[in-house]
């Protein structure tokens, strides 16, 4: 059942849902124009030419909140008197007569109910201090005088008066407040408890309507991102199919007193086409400054691939060097590492450790996560910032992303696979493996010798109102 408003400056009648309560002004929707309801006529009393900001519902909405049903009978934006802070509230009625209110702001978004005002509530809202309701004190937050800029359907009180509204915050929860609002000589207090943004505008029909739109859109847009992906996935064993497996090697080699200069590791195999084999390994020596030569040996030509040249740091506090080197292009075959020392080594006082890692073969999976991580960021970066909002009903069906914008998503998919396989070639494939070499001193000052510490060795590489 609605009762019928008529506009004493443009005599259009509106309709509003009806409720025991009798409002005393009628903004009118057509117009602007407020009236002052009188038992059964309209008297035209001002005027509102300001307009709304994000307003979440219209006149007569049903909203439902904590299991009852209520219809908005009117609706307000209002402004802090000498600033551009601006909040939008909505009055909300029951056939009984029962109101609450829904309030929200750049900052906030709140539920409201008035409670009755008792002489001691209104003497101590005068001092600013603490208010006490329900065995709780709320203390004073802040003050502000407020006016309306815009607004639509009946209101309880003269719409066109300026507000002054205090607010009060819970002394413990501060998701519940107290906010007393007075309107000429009329002093109301209402209790109010914070919302959540997303919980708030569900509470709105068309709010609703758009978070499911929003969401689908990016739900298609996650998908379509999410195949991309898995291209990528294909695309990263497809260009490494040579060298994704991967066989790890450890060992170590621990000669006391030793006089000899040149110690060889155990045999290991390399197998397929095109391999790496990255030796990562921790050397001491009690001697420092030496000079540490590395060799990769075929075990069957006893030609080899490639030596490399550390120098072991002068480290007193646990003679250890971190290294690693990683051996390019070896073909197939059973190899052996040689570790040949300068001639320091061969004082019969000195020791050499070593342990090592040896990697043969395998890909990187660094870049296929980053890239997969960069893919799913691109789905977001393009729903926030390029796609359209205006436009979400047109990409509410996934196969709706590849004509969307003359085939735009299928343009960023390609840029995207694009620079996937160039950064795979220039940086992850075996094709483009650069023979690399690390020598850094190990700083951990805690080192104790234990002959598999290469495993966890960390190598430095730097020796307003709210309603």
């Amino acid at each position: 059942m609605n009762a019928k408003y008529q506009c004493a400056n443009c005599h259009s009648v509106t309709e509003i849902a009806y409720t025991k309560l009798k409002p005393q002004t009628f903004a009118c929707p057509v117009c602007s124009s407020i009236s002052k309801i009188n038992e059964t006529t309209t008297e035209y009393a001002g005027k509102i030419t300001g307009s709304f900001k994000d307003i979440y519902a219209s006149l007569n909405e049903i909203v439902t909140y904590n299991g009852r049903t209520y219809h908005i009978v009117g609706i307000s934006t209002k402004q802090e008197k000498g600033s551009y802070v601006s909040w939008n509230e909505y009055i909300l009625a029951d056939t009984n007569g029962d109101l609450i209110f829904l309030s929200h702001g750049s900052d906030f978004n709140s539920y409201l109910t008035e409670v009755p005002l008792t002489a001691e509530m209104a003497e101590q809202a005068k001092l600013g201090g603490t208010l006490k309701y329900k065995g709780s004190g709320y203390d004073f937050d802040f003050a502000q005088y407020a006016l309306p800029i815009a607004a639509h359907g009946v209101f309880f009180n003269n719409i066109l008066e300026e507000s002054y509204n205090r607010t009060f915050q819970h002394n413990y929860n501060q998701s519940q407040f107290l906010s007393v609002e007075k309107y000429g000589a009329i002093t109301e207090v209402f209790f109010g408890e914070y919302l959540n943004k997303t919980s708030f505008r569900k509470l709105f029909i068309k709010e609703r309507e758009s978070i499911y739109k929003n969401n689908n859109v990016l739900k298609n847009l996650v998908l379509f991102f999410a195949l991309i992906c898995l291209v990528i996935g294909g695309l990263h064993y497809a260009l490494n199919y040579n060298n994704v497996d991967m066989v790890t090697y450890t060992n170590s080699i621990v000669k006391a007193n030793s006089t000899s200069s040149q110690f060889i590791s155990p045999p290991f195999d390399v197998k397929g086409e095109d391999k790496k084999v990255k030796l990562s390994f921790v050397s001491e020596v009690t001697d420092p400054n030496i000079v540490l030569n590395v060799s990769l040996v075929n075990e069957k030509t006893n030609a080899t691939h490639l030596t490399e040249t550390f120098k072991h740091f002068n480290n007193s506090k646990n003679h250890a060097s971190g290294n690693e080197v990683t051996f390019c292009g070896v073909d197939n075959g059973s190899y052996h590492l040689a570790f040949h020392y300068t001639a320091n080594i061969n004082k019969p006082e000195n020791s050499y450790d070593v342990d090592y890692k040896i990697t043969v073969g395998g890909v990187s999976q660094v870049w296929l996560y980053i890239s997969i991580i960069i893919t799913l960021a691109a789905a977001f970066f393009y729903y926030y910032t390029i796609v359209n909002r205006n436009h979400v009903n047109e990409l509410q069906n996934f196969k709706d992303l590849f004509t969307y914008k003359n085939y735009e998503p299928l343009k960023y998919a390609g840029i995207i696979l694009g620079l996937y396989i160039f950064g795979n070639y220039m940086f992850i494939s075996n094709l483009t493996c650069n023979s690399s070499k690390v020598n850094t001193e190990l700083e951990n000052a805690t080192y104790t010798g234990n002959r598999v510490h290469y495993i966890a060795r960390t190598y430095s590489s730097s020796g307003a109102s709210h309603k």
